[in-house]
């Protein structure tokens, strides 16, 4: 997964021309993908990580244990696109650990209580508990969200993914764009192609590419405008031996509402059932904002030590601690995202329409999960923003 295939150095000839480019290696820009290599057309993929995935990442526990520190979970009941995908990949998939109770901390000088969740999603003490009513039926792939990228990248070409090529301008040629590319290997390159999609977040295209020429004011706007999920969110997951909480009679989920908060919601990441040995994990998102996270960053797993301590007892201590901060990645945050932290962490119902049309006569596309018509910000969202990229160069190639 973390082979960079060098771009083709063509410093005094003009470059190839590519039947379509996807600038992004994420899971929208890996689904189009394999509708191209479908299709038995000419296409190269520039991924700007030395990875693929994007916003998915999977670490593993030194027990082999899969720990995604983007996102977890899909929802069949809701998202039939990201169902059907996992079930056609063959990829196993677990329930996500849910009797309808959390444990309810919300003063840090008082131990925390098992309550119910009622229909608005607020904990009721008293109620009675109705199962999946934490987190609504979701479902975790068993070894990580990582198996779907890996499906969809093991089915590509090595030759057709290009990691490490960060795009810094796109310039339009009148009947094919211009690529270029920075490389840590070479000078800069240009790529050539006749379309070229950008699977990006909205506001990392604005924050890091030039057009030439600019794109239509409202489509900047949008572009601007459009928060990217997960962009200023942190996510922690801690692995121990056992899941010592469910012999508690706890299910892992709990949520810390008090203002001193370390880890805002809580749940388990672990095999369910667990085999013996196969070890378990709990994970969380980061209550504190990003300044203060930066200011406390080195007492960090210290502090969440202590809250799953004050959740689930002294057998929370001394995990191994995998952390991840999405604010610190330019990739996925951009400046406007970073500055409206906290403010835009509400699903979309979908993408700004003017990010889904067609730009310079067909040759420019622009995806990514935000731009979704259904699902925007979710996997759901990417696979969907995925489908109308194709359906549209199907269009345009078809015109020509």
């Amino acid at each position: 997964m973390s082979t960079v295939h060098a771009l083709p150095t063509v410093p005094d000839n003009p470059p190839p021309v590519l039947d379509v480019a996807i600038v992004g290696g994420g899971l929208c820009g890996l689904a189009l993908a394999h509708s191209l290599q479908a299709r038995r057309l000419n296409w190269g993929l520039f991924e700007a990580r030395d990875r693929l995935g994007g916003r998915v990442l999977t670490h593993t526990s030194a027990q082999g244990l899969a720990l995604d520190l983007g996102p977890s979970w899909y929802w069949p009941g809701t998202q039939p696109s990201i169902t059907r995908l996992v079930e056609d990949l063959g990829l196993d998939s677990v329930p996500q650990a849910d009797d309808g109770r959390v444990l309810w901390l919300d003063d840090p000088s008082r131990p925390p209580r098992t309550v119910a969740v009622d229909a608005t999603g607020r904990p009721a003490e008293g109620a009675p508990a109705q199962p999946g009513g934490v987190h609504g039926g979701a479902r975790r792939l068993a070894g990580g969200m990582v198996g779907l990228v890996q499906a969809l990248a093991s089915a590509l070409p090595v030759s057709r993914l290009h990691l490490g090529a960060v795009l810094a301008r796109v310039e339009d040629g009148g009947d094919h764009v211009v690529l270029h590319l920075r490389t840590p290997q070479a000078a800069p390159q240009r790529m050539r192609a006749r379309h070229v999609v950008l699977a990006l977040p909205p506001r990392v295209v604005d924050a890091s590419i030039q057009f030439e020429p600019a794109l239509p004011d409202a489509v900047q706007q949008a572009l601007s405008g459009t928060p990217t999920w997960m962009a200023t969110a942190a996510k922690a997951a801690v692995a121990y031996a056992q899941p010592f909480w469910r012999s508690q009679g706890h299910t892992g989920n709990a949520w810390v509402t008090h203002p001193q908060a370390m880890l805002a919601e809580v749940f388990d990441v672990g095999p369910n059932p667990t085999p013996p040995g196969s070890g378990a994990a709990l994970a969380g998102f980061l209550a504190p904002g990003v300044v203060p996270r930066q200011q406390m960053r080195t007492s960090q797993p210290l502090l969440i030590e202590s809250q799953l301590c004050m959740l689930f007892g002294p057998e929370a201590s001394d995990g191994e601690l995998h952390l991840q901060d999405w604010a610190d990645e330019p990739l996925t945050c951009s400046p406007a995202d970073r500055a409206e932290d906290g403010l835009a962490q509400a699903h979309l119902p979908s993408g700004p329409t003017s990010l889904t049309g067609p730009l310079w006569a067909g040759r420019l596309l622009l995806g990514g999960s935000e731009t979704a018509t259904r699902g925007a910000g979710y996997l759901e969202g990417a696979l969907n923003a995925a489908a109308r990229l194709r359906r549209q160069l199907e269009e345009q190639r078809g015109r020509g």
